[in-house]
């Protein structure tokens, strides 16, 4: 996301003009400095302690089986890029009087859209859950609600000022300061006035009249809205940028049996999609079956594991277990051999370190 909005210019009476572009460097500088927030959040130093499946369902976001279609993320991708490309075209000057206007317009649709998403709020709670030690869950809000709230979920479910001030909190305890990122760009009255097309873009500023609701009327200079709008896509990109690189990082580790389950003898498999991104798990049983966690364009693939939603994880179908097992695992006979499945794309077959078997 390259193109930054910037402040309006004006004409001698002090109608809008055009949008003046902001020096790169205020947004990169902010983005970098987001990203230098969010990494050892989305990489963190032990990944291992509490459970890494727990880890990886809060970076690949688990919910479940889904066909093609029922990403919303990738929806809200297509949608960012679309509105940030907009602001590079030429506007035709026949159709479009106030292109400084425009540009605002759109930028509010941006803004309006980047704190809405459900996907970068459950994804940074998930990981500072995974953080805690609290494990992790497809609503990582709920378990944080007050008894009310909590009722009230299924009809209201839980707006974006709730969720931000749990990740306060959350960040708070888990001694990360995200807290001062989310104040710079999200304003709770912003949003309304945006979300209900409660507002006026005048000469001079924009403007929210007071609502039936009993909202206050408010005015912004676009100084100060320029600076909100552009520190929302500054949080966005570093959040897509921190991600993707995760998944960069683990990818590199595809096709590699790493050791899992210490009692089963799971074998933790990285999958990744056509690019070497990391896009799933897989863990490789010694008595010849899997479980696996995929997801790519195409939808998810969520087979012999589920949810665990009262214990905050995922829990793994392992297959059939020994009738006579040995030291080895309860999956493999005492006079067997243990035998895995084939890692992805490959007709290897892993073995446990150090069992001198396969």
């Amino acid at each position: 996301m390259d193109v930054i909005i910037g402040a309006p210019d004006t004409d001698s009476n002090g109608r809008f003009c055009r949008m003046q572009q902001e020096p790169p460097t205020s947004y990169d500088t902010k983005r970098e400095a987001y990203i230098a927030l969010l990494k050892p959040l989305f990489m963190p130093a032990d990944p291992v302690s509490h459970d890494i499946v727990r880890y990886f369902a809060s970076l690949l976001r688990v919910l479940g089986m889904e066909d093609h279609g029922w990403d919303p993320y990738a929806e809200s991708r297509a949608m960012l890029h679309d509105i940030n490309a907009l602001f590079s075209v030429d506007l035709p000057e026949a159709e479009f009087k106030d292109p400084g206007r425009t540009h605002f317009r759109l930028g509010l649709i941006l803004y309006s859209h980047v704190v809405e998403m459900d996907a970068p709020y459950e994804v940074v709670t998930n990981l500072l859950r995974f953080k805690l030690g609290k494990g992790y869950s497809p609503n990582p809000f709920l378990a944080f609600l007050t008894e009310g709230e909590q009722k009230g979920f299924q009809k209201r479910g839980i707006s974006t000022l709730r969720k931000i001030e749990i990740i306060k909190k959350l960040s708070d305890e888990s001694g990360f300061d995200l807290g001062a990122m989310f104040d710079e760009f999200y304003s709770n009255r912003l949003r309304n006035a945006i979300s209900h097309a409660d507002y006026i873009l005048t000469d001079e500023d924009f403007r929210c009249r007071r609502d039936i609701s009993g909202i206050k009327g408010f005015r912004l200079n676009y100084e100060e809205l320029d600076r909100m709008i552009m520190c929302a896509k500054a949080f966005i990109s570093a959040f897509l940028q921190v991600e993707l690189l995760a998944r960069q990082v683990w990818g590199m580790e595809k096709q590699k049996a790493i050791p899992y389950d210490p009692q089963y003898k799971g074998l933790m498999e990285i999958l990744v999609d056509d690019h070497d991104v990391m896009c799933g798990f897989r863990v490789h049983w010694p008595n010849n079956s899997q479980s696996t966690y995929r997801r790519t364009e195409a939808g998810v693939d969520m087979s012999n594991c589920m949810l665990d939603m009262k214990n905050a994880t995922i829990n793994f179908m392992v297959g059939q277990y020994a009738n006579n097992p040995g030291e080895f695992s309860p999956l493999v006979e005492r006079d067997g051999l243990p035998v895995y499945t084939s890692l992805a794309g490959s007709d290897d077959r892993p073995t446990w370190p150090n069992s001198g078997t396969g």
